[in-house]
């Protein structure tokens, strides 16, 4: 008996039942039942509609890939998820680009190597000369930019991993990106590390660490000139500029200190994943340009110069070290790959030539929560372990385990009216579904459906 037109009792139990299903369907699960529902139609009907029953299949298929790369997945594979965007209750259109990048570090003579870098980096590639007249007014001292970065190496020949050690290089990644953008957030990065040398002398350990202070200076590779206003150039030479607080991390017990780390033998690598730490990290940030940055000459040569941000734009709080101890020396061994995925807004003179889009999956914030503590729960790990990370389950196992194989079928909750939650049916469709249980089930005179049913 349908419950619509059975006694008082059973309108109660519908509508228990119902909202018992309804309580529990969400987003996702309702954007499924709808593919499933037009997949329904197209079979049911008088005639099977090939269009329509191949529509609703691809949509099914493009579904279930796309639940695939959620928030979760985007965060612990970086690598594989390729424009993606951090949900959001008010999306807003905007681009997304994988930045990946790939060098070969170099060990010391006593196989020793460090690695930082800050993930969330992004500046504007276009630099201007900054010059400056002497204190006699007789020299004019140039300074021009080469290359902003947030990438660190430290390979020198006194590093010992017992005591700080000043001697990084910065190195150009590809950190600069043509105007077109105004601002930006990371979504997902990640980097990896792995042992290319000779197997037969493989040696040493490797680990990593994330640690979280703060500094506004920033990497910089430069070219200064020196030259008398009579027109005689007197030098002209390349330098670069590091932050000073990076000098510490020579001293390899900080890694080992931190609160996530990793220690593994050289031969299994190791990988380090990005996560936000706080709310700030997913608003967007402008990029490093002219204006936010501040150039202080720190010798009377004009040679070395002080890099820093001159607003809070540089989001710097997340960093990832890498240290090697007894690798094979002085050996080209190990391969660093970078990736970051960035979400992008476009400068208003280029809104109408690049592929604007919004985010289309929305996730509460607790949701949200969830998944950066699955990441957090293992940061670091070897290489091997990629694999082995948790996943959230697919569409399918997430019905499953939800509903306990026991949801009524389409045509019963077509029925029931619950297409309202169900978005994209055709209007007709609920209509047609009431019909359908109309016919297989014996009718009775609705009695007081006014005030019991909605």
């Amino acid at each position: 008996m349908n419950p619509l037109f059975g006694d008082k009792n059973d309108r109660i139990e519908f509508q228990d039942k119902k909202s018992e299903i309804m309580s529990i369907i969400d987003k996702y699960d309702a954007t499924m039942l709808s593919y499933l529902a037009r997949l329904y139609e197209a079979l049911n009907g008088e005639k099977m509609d090939f269009t329509k029953i191949k529509s609703a299949v691809d949509a099914l298929a493009v579904f279930n890939k796309k639940a695939e790369y959620n928030y979760l997945n985007n965060l612990l594979y970086p690598e594989k998820c390729k424009g993606v965007k951090i949900p959001s209750q008010i999306p807003v259109p905007s681009c997304s680009f994988q930045l990946h990048n790939c060098i070969t570090l170099r060990t010391n003579s006593s196989g020793n190597l460090c690695v930082v870098f800050n993930p969330y980096f992004l500046a504007n590639q276009t630099h201007p000369n900054y010059i400056r007249t002497g204190e006699d007014d007789d020299w004019i001292y140039e300074m021009k930019p080469k290359a902003f970065t947030s990438l660190f190496v430290n390979n020198s020949e006194n590093l010992n991993g017992h005591t700080p050690n000043n001697n990084f290089t910065p190195i150009n990644i590809g950190q600069e990106i043509p105007a077109v953008y105004d601002q930006y957030r990371l979504v997902s990065a990640s980097m990896v590390i792995k042992y290319i040398g000779r197997l037969d002398i493989v040696s040493g350990v490797i680990g990593g660490a994330i640690v979280f202070d703060e500094t506004p200076e920033m990497g910089c590779l430069y070219n200064t000139r020196v030259t008398k206003k009579t027109g005689e150039t007197t030098q002209e030479e390349a330098n670069v500029f590091v932050p000073e607080m990076l000098a510490k991390y020579g001293n390899f017990d900080l890694a080992m200190d931190a609160f996530y780390r990793q220690e593994n033998l050289c031969l299994e690598g190791i990988r380090q994943l990005y996560f936000p730490l706080d709310n700030s990290y997913e608003e967007y940030t402008r990029l490093m340009n002219d204006n936010l940055i501040k150039v202080t000459p720190i010798n009377s040569t004009g040679t070395k110069y002080k890099i820093e941000s001159t607003e809070d734009y540089l989001k710097n709080g997340f960093r990832q070290v890498v240290y090697v101890l007894g690798a094979p020396a002085d050996q080209a061994c190990f391969k660093l790959d970078i990736y970051c995925n960035f979400e992008c807004l476009p400068a208003s003179p280029f809104l109408n030539y690049l592929p604007l889009s919004m985010s289309t999956e929305s996730i509460s914030n607790i949701e949200k929560k969830n998944a950066i503590s699955i990441v957090q729960q293992k940061p670091i790990m070897n290489i091997k372990d990629n694999m082995a990370l948790t996943t959230k389950p697919s569409i399918w196992e997430k019905l499953k385990q939800k509903f306990k194989n026991s949801l009524p079928g389409i045509g019963k909750l077509i029925g029931w009216g619950l297409t309202s939650m169900i978005p994209g049916l055709k209007p007709g469709l609920a209509l047609a579904g009431t019909m359908l249980n109309a016919v297989n089930e014996p009718q009775q005179e609705p009695q007081g459906i006014e005030e019991e049913v909605e």
